[in-house]
C-alpha cells in the first residue's frame, strides 16, 4: 500500500509541460513529501532523476507502455512499472476538458526527446484515442486493472475519470 499525502501535484505531462518544470515539480514533491503524478505524456528521465513518488498515468494513447501500433505493451509496461520511485499506477479513462473526446498533439511539438518518452515517430502528429481499445466494457476495465497490477508488482492502481451526468457515471456499473 501507499499512504498518499493530501497535497499532491496533479497531472500535467512532460511536453505539455518543459523539462525544467517537471525537474522542479518533482523535486519539491521529493522535498514535501508527497506524490507526483505523471500526467498521460509518458514516464521521463526528469520525473525519475529527484526521486520524488510518482503516480505514473496511464492515458487511451498508452504513451511509455505501448506497440509501434499503439497497443498496451505489458512487458514494458512491468519494466518501468518496477522502478522504485513509481508507487502507483492510474489508468485515465477521461478527464474534465474533453470527456470521451480524445487528444491531438501536433508533429511540430513532437520533438525528438518528445517521441523517445511517448515512443512515437518524431516529428508526426500523435492521436490520442477517445477511449481505450484494450477493453470495452466495465468488467474488462476491472480485468486490465488487476492485469496492471499485477505487472506493476501489486502496487496500487486505480482510475480517473470525468463524467458529466449521473447517467454516464452509472454506465460503467
Amino acid at each position: 500500500p501507499y499512504d498518499m499525502a493530501l497535497l499532491n501535484v496533479s497531472a500535467m505531462s512532460f511536453g505539455s509541460l518543459s523539462a525544467n518544470a517537471i525537474l522542479a515539480l518533482n523535486r519539491g514533491a521529493a522535498l514535501g513529501g508527497f506524490a507526483h503524478d505523471t500526467g498521460e505524456g509518458g514516464l521521463s528521465e526528469y520525473h525519475l532523476r529527484n526521486g520524488g513518488d510518482l503516480v505514473w498515468e496511464i492515458g487511451t494513447g498508452y504513451f511509455g507502455c505501448r506497440t509501434a501500433q499503439g497497443a498496451f505493451a505489458p512487458s514494458e509496461f512491468a519494466d518501468k512499472a518496477a522502478h522504485d520511485s513509481i508507487k502507483c499506477v492510474s489508468l485515465k479513462l477521461s478527464q474534465g476538458a474533453k470527456p470521451g473526446i480524445g487528444g491531438v498533439l501536433p508533429g511540430d511539438k513532437v520533438s525528438a526527446e518528445i517521441a523517445r518518452v511517448r515512443e512515437v515517430p518524431e516529428g508526426r502528429t500523435v492521436i490520442s484515442p477517445p477511449y481505450h481499445q484494450t477493453f470495452s466494457t466495465p468488467r474488462e476495465l476491472v480485468r486490465f486493472l488487476a492485469r496492471m497490477r499485477a505487472l506493476a508488482g501489486g502496487k496500487p492502481t486505480g482510475f480517473k475519470l470525468c463524467v458529466g451526468s449521473r447517467r454516464q457515471f452509472l454506465a460503467c456499473a
